[in-house]
């Protein structure tokens, strides 16, 4: 799974992350449907792996999507 891919998937997931309209219920969405998205592309990386990618690819998406989810890393998912 490139960082490109993720980054992708996860940019694409801020409207509905903002429509949620609170911390936990954008924590729990993001949970299931990234963890979803991830098992149908092949094996699931850990929390650590996924904030290497998206340090690197879009920090901007990364801390967009974090907050929205009330979160300081993918390691608490």
């Amino acid at each position: 799974m490139s960082a490109k891919e993720v980054c992708n998937y996860l940019d694409g997931q801020v409207p509905t992350l903002k429509g949620i309209g609170s911390e936990t219920g954008a924590m729990a969405n993001l949970t299931v449907n990234l963890y979803s998205w991830y098992e149908k592309q092949g094996p699931v990386p850990n929390g650590r792996e996924i904030d290497d990618q998206t340090r690197q690819e879009c920090p901007a998406t990364r801390t967009e999507v974090l907050k929205l989810a009330g979160m300081e890393s993918f390691e608490r998912l």
